[in-house]
């Protein structure tokens, strides 16, 4: 029949639960119109449909949201664009660069040892004095540090370069956690762009099949105008789609210090089906705070701002100072004796008693370990804060996810078959079945964007544990890089 090429295409297009259903409903709309000159029943062309055993005609209600499960990538391929990322990503070098910087700086402070100083004097005779006699001096001089206080000079730049790790490891979950979302947003966009060119799909053969029923004057033209539409909204919404994924794929390029061209991406469509048993908020609030870097980096900077407290209380105690000297001397008594040699040992310290200054410098650095100690408190409380957000919406999200692939998607997969029901007997048109069909894809759209935000959350709670949420899961951070 000169329908049944139009059938083949609609065949291989529409959504598995609504195959034979629409096959069904549009043969017996079509000869119900009469294209071959004989009216035929929709009981009869149901009972022919149901009489058929072939794969296009058996049931499958409820499974058009059930895809196959996704396989989750291997730990490597995770790990290659992980140590990829860590190794071409600029901001990770800087941070790196400082915290080398301050360990050599640390090394320079307490290896500082004050250089010796050599002294030379003369005594000369006034011109006046009876006899003209010089004396001369030389004297070496070496400043000796306290031990304690070379390693409290050492002291701040240590902390300094604790900060500036605890930085970098800030800088590298912060682009791990990066990495996933783009890999979320990816897998979102693919899905979204599967299930646009099904639904693009499905309205164009339909539409075909219209189109070849209007010359028998039966079909509306209001129905090819719907279709149209339907059409143009499809392939935009195709292009915000494909835009989406480009901008996702550029930023991901961009994290990986490579080319759109050179990103080999693995398989991430399975990150949308991760889920995590969360724990308890208390365990969950206990991980940040033993292990967030950012909590990390005010701690440092408190123990900086202590050492340099002790550091201004060590200089109370000044290093004292030896000299040893050796002088040729003019007689003392006689000018007739001949001149005499002389050793010279000293010792000296200073002595603080304008001390004033100390006190303020120490308070100065308190003030400062205060600083910090409030900050990190603030700090403590915004991701607390964050973790209570992005704990509930997970949850939340999850909740929805379950809600719809069992109750609202199906229900909305009952609503389409009951319009079905209506075109078979003649009280509804096709184009009112796509549109119920056109709310379970609104649906199945939205179920996709329930699982993206579902994990999207799961990595911000992994982000705010410093990785130590979700150890063992493909998405798992390197075990080098958990914690602080």
């Amino acid at each position: 029949m000169w329908i049944e090429p139009l059938f083949e295409g609609l065949r291989g297009r529409i959504m598995p639960t609504h195959s034979p259903r629409v096959i069904r409903a549009v043969s017996t709309w079509v000869v119900a119109l009469g294209a071959t000159g004989l009216f035929v029943s929709t009981s009869s062309a149901q009972e022919r449909s149901e009489s058929n055993p072939s794969p296009e005609h058996v049931s499958h209600s409820g499974e058009h949201h059930r895809r196959v499960e996704a396989t989750p990538p291997s730990d490597e391929s995770i790990a290659a664009l992980d140590a990829q990322a860590l190794e071409n990503h600029p901001g990770l070098r800087t941070y790196a660069s400082r915290a080398e910087e301050a360990a050599l700086a640390a090394e320079v402070e307490q290896g500082r040892w004050p250089e010796p100083r050599v002294e030379y004097m003369a005594e000369f005779s006034t011109p006046w004095a009876a006899h003209q006699t010089t004396d001369h001096m030389v004297t070496l001089m070496q400043t000796i540090p306290w031990p304690a206080t070379r390693r409290a000079s050492a002291a701040p730049a240590r902390a300094m370069e604790q900060a500036a790790r605890a930085e970098e490891r800030a800088a590298a979950h912060q682009i791990l956690r990066d990495i996933r979302r783009e890999l979320v947003a990816i897998a979102r966009a693919r899905e979204m762009l599967l299930h646009v060119d099904e639904e693009v799909g499905l309205v164009a053969d339909v539409r075909r099949i219209i189109e070849a029923t209007l010359p028998v004057g039966r079909a509306e033209h209001s129905d090819l105008y719907r279709l149209q539409l339907a059409e143009a909204g499809l392939e935009d919404m195709r292009r915000d789609e494909e835009a989406r994924l480009r901008a996702a794929k550029g930023r991901l390029a961009n994290l990986l210090g490579v080319s759109t061209d050179a990103l080999n991406l693995p398989e991430t469509t399975a990150i949308l089906d991760w889920t995590v048993d969360l724990p308890s908020r208390e365990e969950l609030a206990a991980m940040i705070e033993a292990n967030s870097p950012v909590l990390a980096r005010f701690e440092a900077e408190r123990a900086q701002a202590r050492a340099q407290e002790e550091l201004v209380e060590r200089q109370l105690r000044p290093p004292p100072q030896i000299m040893v000297g050796y002088g040729n001397m003019a007689p003392m008594y006689s000018h007739a004796d001949p001149r005499h040699d002389v050793f010279q040992v000293g010792f000296s310290i200073a002595l603080p008693i304008w001390g004033g200054r100390y006190g303020t410098e120490a308070r100065r650095w308190q003030a400062g370990a205060s600083a910090a100690e409030e900050a990190r408190a603030a700090a403590l409380r915004d991701l607390l804060a964050q973790l209570e957000s992005a704990r509930s919406r997970a949850t939340q999200a999850d909740e929805r996810v379950e809600a719809y692939r069992e109750e609202l998607m199906p229900m909305a997969s009952l609503v389409s078959a009951e319009v079905l029901t209506g075109v078979e007997v003649g009280q509804r048109s096709v184009t009112d079945y796509l549109g119920a069909v056109r709310e379970e894809w609104d649906l199945h759209g939205r179920y996709l964007e329930l699982k993206a935000e579902r994990a999207n959350q799961l990595l911000e709670l992994q982000y705010l544990s410093a990785g130590q949420l979700a150890a063992e899961s493909p998405w798992a951070y390197p075990a080098s890089l958990r914690g602080q």
